[in-house]
């Protein structure tokens, strides 16, 4: 049997290292280092009455059609046609570009019109050096998600009983369109420059709920073809979920090969209750060993854009660690947190 030489076993050894060395994101530079700081200042962003289409998909809503006070948009088919726009650093040349999906709040009932103003308002991450999408997403007007978050009645009353079916259809229709807006992104890339391995997704209230879902539910995008390029069954999963006033409803469904989060929550937000949701869903993702970061504001009522714009700077830095580490940007970063919940 013929043994390889010390010098061979040196020579792969050695290849290994680099090899592995190559697979390793290198240290933050100096600052200003891209996508910790504010490093680029030329923006190209989709003009707001010239939005992008990731797809169409059947409407929740009973008031979607020819007189739709929304005058939500149809295809041929049926479907409700879902835009997007992007905004992204023309003076980032890099091909290998991370990108943030944003995902807009309204309690899964309103923020038509919102996706565009969450664009400019997050514009920063641009400046940093990422891709930004911000999404349209089906929702529901008629919708109660709140009233029935706040119920108190009888469980098995069928009036509450329908309208959490209702509630729960439009929850779910956020994150399977948000997951197909995943898919867009990744099929397209090479046009915008961006590492289909590095992708998140973020977003405040309603769409922070949607981020946790999305970031906890890969094998849930449905079956659902968005568009005739687009395959329910590709990759849906997220490298990292961040957000202002979210969590997932259902902790049963979180298991150790979901994504890892980062989210901001006040104690006394009265619209997505802390200990109810937050602490459970955060809970469950680190029992199971996730990278499930909260930084909780105790006796603090405020509430999505508002807690976060009361903390931005502080939020800022915790974002941007958590998404150079999970996206594997740079190495080097603080490890994850998991800070204590409210007593």
């Amino acid at each position: 049997m013929n043994r390889p030489s010390a010098l061979a076993t040196l020579a792969t050894l050695a290849a290994f290292t680099m090899l592995a060395a190559a697979c390793e994101p290198p240290p933050p530079p100096a600052s200003p280092a891209p996508y910790l700081d504010l490093s680029f200042t030329n923006l190209r962003t989709t003009p707001e009455d010239a939005p992008l289409t990731y797809g169409a998909a059947p409407p929740i809503d009973p008031t979607v059609g020819p007189n739709d006070p929304h005058r939500r948009q149809l295809n041929g088919s049926g479907n409700e046609i879902l835009h997007a726009w992007t905004t992204f650093p023309v003076d980032n040349a890099a091909t290998n570009r991370p990108a943030i999906i944003l995902v807009h709040g309204g309690g899964f009932r309103a923020g038509i019109g919102k996706a565009f103003p969450l664009l400019t308002g997050m514009e920063e991450y641009a400046r940093r050096g990422y891709v930004l999408v911000s999404i349209e997403y089906r929702i529901d007007t008629t919708s109660e998600c709140q009233a029935v978050q706040d119920y108190t009645g009888d469980p098995n009353d069928p009036a509450h009983l329908a309208m959490r079916a209702q509630c729960e259809r439009g929850i779910l229709a956020a994150q399977q369109d948000t997951q197909a807006a995943v898919r867009w992104v990744r099929r397209n890339a090479g046009r915008y420059g961006v590492d289909p391995n590095k992708v998140a997704v973020g977003g405040f209230s309603a769409g922070a709920v949607t981020a946790a879902n999305v970031a906890y539910n890969s094998d849930q995008a449905g079956n659902f073809a968005y568009s005739s390029q687009d395959n329910p069954r590709a990759d849906s999963r997220v490298q990292g979920a961040f957000g202002s006033s979210g969590c997932n409803y259902d902790p049963t469904t979180i298991g150790a090969g979901d994504s890892p989060t980062s989210f901001i929550h006040s104690e006394l937000d009265t619209a997505v209750d802390y200990d109810d949701c937050v602490v459970p869903s955060f809970a469950k993702a680190r029992s199971v060993g996730l990278v499930a970061e909260l930084t909780s504001y105790c006796d603090d009522g405020l509430h999505a854009s508002r807690l976060y714009q009361a903390h931005k700077v502080a939020t800022d830095r915790q974002w941007t660690t958590f998404l150079a580490r999970e996206l594997r940007i740079y190495s080097g970063m603080r490890p994850p947190s998991a800070a204590p919940f409210c007593p």
